[in-house]
């Protein structure tokens, strides 16, 4: 039974047609999809040319290429969906052309059923009282005959219910691939909402990046002067607010950069080169932070092994012979002076040469750093003076182990300070100085160093699409 060709009366397996369709009309429009994505991969073809090669000239060239690359990979996802949905129609024809050969199998059998009830009992149902009545003057071989019929019946009806079961699965299943396909399109997800809204106002977030760099390098700037100036003289309370204010102002723009930079590197709207950039950015930064808090506790370290070490020098000092003979000397002179004023003069001798022998305590205030002090510590004059504290407690405590490990931590500290600073500065200047400008297409650039920044694979593979 051909499937455009479908009964009408579907008496007594159902009020219509159970399983409804046409899988020729399925079958055409799968391969109306699967043409148009053929057609898609034609235009695809033709962009991967554009993108190739190096016949064309003109300042175009770059933006046409990048454009037509991005372009090239949205494509590709739109014909791998056409191609899907072309799959799973061709897929549906054939369950939906299975179950319709099912359920005209079992509409045959059950009108043949009826017709054998019709011939035997004088009715449709077999088990009207009309039939029942007749089914008693039966033959013995007409009753084998009408059980027969009865069989053929239950069979018909179990066909077509499995049958109907099937194509209710069938469609569901399928309908539900097509659903995800769908609503995986290159226009309709979020993710292509966010890529296409990043795309469409590029040239404004380029700008606007590029003002928020300058700004934190002018402000990182206006800081290395106040601690330039720390070099010479102490900064005032205000003068150090506002260089840690602008280290915050600086910071927060950097994490924003990097966050955009981020999200059009993964849009395709951008390179992996300046997320690389920002985040070498932010972790001198961090490695800076981390240095400063490393001297801190290298210093406070240092005073510690220092206020032990003075105390077990007391104590050794207290110990030796010559210490104890000069001691006696005194308590000798004592016994023996005539007067209370002989006796308290001798006191005064004993206390002084206690005191002489008593080694230096830990220093109350911090030393003031030389400029060079406060160069090595990357332009931190209380970091500086922190550093100098925990050598002069080193040098104090005559090689003490604990100290100098102490000193020796802050000075590696100090080392990373320094260094997180100069390397922080020399990347920011540098990229200033070379990379290319989306305000001032003139400015002088290196162009392997805007290639670099600008690198990204050939396909994020961040679109809406998921295999």
């Amino acid at each position: 039974m051909a499937p455009n060709n479908r009964p009408k009366d579907w008496q007594p397996l159902a009020g219509s047609d159970p399983t409804p369709g046409n899988p020729e009309e399925v079958r055409t429009g799968a391969k109306n999809m699967a043409t148009t994505g053929e057609q898609i991969r034609a235009q695809i073809t033709r962009l991967k040319a554009i993108s190739g090669t190096d016949e064309l000239k003109g300042k175009y060239v770059e933006e046409l290429k990048k454009g037509s690359g991005k372009l090239k990979s949205k494509l590709e996802k739109s014909a791998g969906r056409y191609e899907k949905v072309s799959a799973k129609l061709g897929e549906w024809a054939g369950c939906l052309e299975h179950a319709q050969s099912e359920t005209a199998a079992a509409l045959t059998s059950a009108k043949e059923a009826q017709e054998s009830f019709r011939a035997l009992v004088g009715s449709e149902d077999p088990d009207s009282a009309a039939a029942k009545t007749a089914e008693k003057d039966l033959e013995p071989s007409k009753k084998t005959e009408l059980e027969s019929a009865r069989t053929k019946m239950e069979g018909a009806k179990k066909r077509n219910g499995t049958a109907v079961e099937g194509y209710r699965k069938d469609s569901k299943r399928i309908a539900d691939k097509i659903r995800d396909i769908i609503d995986d399109a290159v226009e309709d997800g979020f993710w292509s909402w966010f890529s296409n809204l990043i795309e469409r106002n590029l040239k404004a977030i380029k700008v606007v990046l590029e003002v928020m760099g300058w700004i934190a390098t002018i402000l990182a700037v206006i800081a290395l002067v106040i601690m330039i100036v720390a070099m010479f003289a102490v900064p005032g309370a205000g003068w150090l607010a506002a260089m840690a204010l602008m280290t915050q102002i600086g910071t927060a723009l950097a994490l924003a950069t990097t966050v955009a930079h981020v999200a059009m590197a993964a849009t395709g709207n951008g390179g992996w080169g300046d997320v690389v950039f920002d985040v070498v950015g932010l972790l001198t930064m961090r490695m800076g932070t981390v240095a400063g808090k490393g001297i801190k506790k290298g210093s406070d370290a240092a005073r510690q092994a220092s206020v032990k070490a003075g105390r077990q020098q007391a104590k050794d000092v207290k110990a030796t012979q010559p210490y104890k003979d000069k001691i006696a000397k005194f308590e000798e002179r004592k016994a023996n002076a005539g007067s209370q004023r002989a006796r308290d003069a001798i006191q005064k001798e004993k206390d002084a040469f206690v005191k002489s022998q008593k080694p230096k305590g830990v220093a109350t205030e911090m030393p003031k750093p030389s400029r060079m002090d406060t160069f090595r510590a990357g332009g931190d004059r209380d970091a500086a003076a922190q550093l100098k504290f925990a050598r002069n407690e080193a040098l104090k405590r005559g090689g003490d182990p604990a100290t100098s490990a102490a000193a020796r931590a802050a000075g590696r500290n100090g080392g990373l300070a320094f260094g997180t600073f100069a390397a922080g500065n020399l990347i920011d200047w540098t990229d200033k100085g070379i990379a290319p400008s989306d305000i001032y297409e003139d400015k002088p650039k290196v162009g392997p160093y805007g290639d670099l920044k600008d690198w990204t694979p050939s396909d994020t593979g961040m679109y809406d699409y998921a295999p």
